[in-house]
């Protein structure tokens, strides 16, 4: 059963300060008469902080027929006084009122968050992009449609919308967190993982050269060798990380391994022996 289907209309309304029910709905909805509610909150058992803050007294204009009134008097109830006022009320029926007229005070105060604070800015959308994409590209490549689809499909879940961009604004936070805290599952098979310099690194850091095998090679050009051929002995499949950015660093290390060459060709010729025929 829904909260439409159980509930009275309008059972929920909002006043300038907060959300409320009255007693007057309260009786409708669990099938009692307004008088029985009515000493149900004049002897409720709570402190008169408690009351104040949630029970509020009003009078409603009722209609006699022929052209007769009377004042009726009824309560305001918040939520809270509303849960603390029914816990007596048992039964199967009462109990799916109960969740009935909870429901619908959360579902009121999120509408009324949305018109308040509207959905997520485009800056907002970009950020929570940009995170997600991160996140999946420090992943496999075969992996990322299914990453994408599982975390914009997790926050349109958890906020109830049907597309994460009407996630409300004053949630966002709250929405970052929750990327922050998705559990990327380890690759189902076991690689060798390349993360590449990103560009930059020959002007930054300073290349020094050591003696690999029989050649003088680039600090960072031997450890990338010396990754690939584990791999190769392995017969592992190999992931590579920061490709685009590293490219023109690799460049320019087959560069310097180039030169390192011509430059050993050279200090060679020089220091054998001068032959006489």
């Amino acid at each position: 059963m829904t909260s439409i289907q159980i509930l009275p209309t309008n059972a929920i309304i909002a006043t300038d300060t907060k959300l409320v029910t009255t007693s007057l709905k309260i009786a409708e909805a669990f099938g009692k008469r307004h008088s029985h509610v009515l000493d149900k909150i004049k002897n409720i058992d709570c402190s008169k902080a408690f009351r104040s803050a949630n029970f509020s007294a009003d009078t409603a204009v009722i209609e006699l027929g022929s052209n007769r009134q009377r004042n009726s008097p009824f309560y305001k109830i918040t939520k809270d006084g509303f849960m603390f006022l029914v816990m007596s009320f048992t039964g199967k029926k009462a109990a799916q009122i109960k969740e009935a007229y909870i429901n619908a005070f959360n579902a009121m105060a999120d509408k009324l968050s949305e018109l308040q604070y509207g959905t997520l800015t485009h800056t907002q959308q970009r950020q929570i992009q940009t995170k997600i994409s991160t996140l999946v590209n420090s992943q496999p490549r075969e992996l990322h449609q299914s990453l994408y689809n599982t975390l914009y499909n997790k926050l349109k879940s958890h906020f109830n919308v049907t597309k994460y961009e009407q996630i409300p604004a004053h949630l966002f936070n709250q929405a970052l967190a929750i990327v922050d805290q998705f559990k990327l599952a380890a690759p189902q098979y076991d690689a060798v993982i390349i993360d590449l310099p990103k560009s930059g690194i020959i002007k930054a850091t300073q290349v020094s050269a050591f003696n690999y095998s029989d050649t003088l090679l680039p600090t960072p050009m031997a450890a990338l060798l010396n990754q690939l051929m584990q791999a190769e002995a392995q017969n592992k499949p190999v992931l590579v990380s920061n490709v685009r950015t590293a490219a023109k660093d690799l460049d320019g290390l087959l560069g310097l391994l180039q030169q390192y060459n011509m430059m050993f060709k050279q200090i060679t010729a020089l220091t054998e022996p001068t032959r006489h025929i």
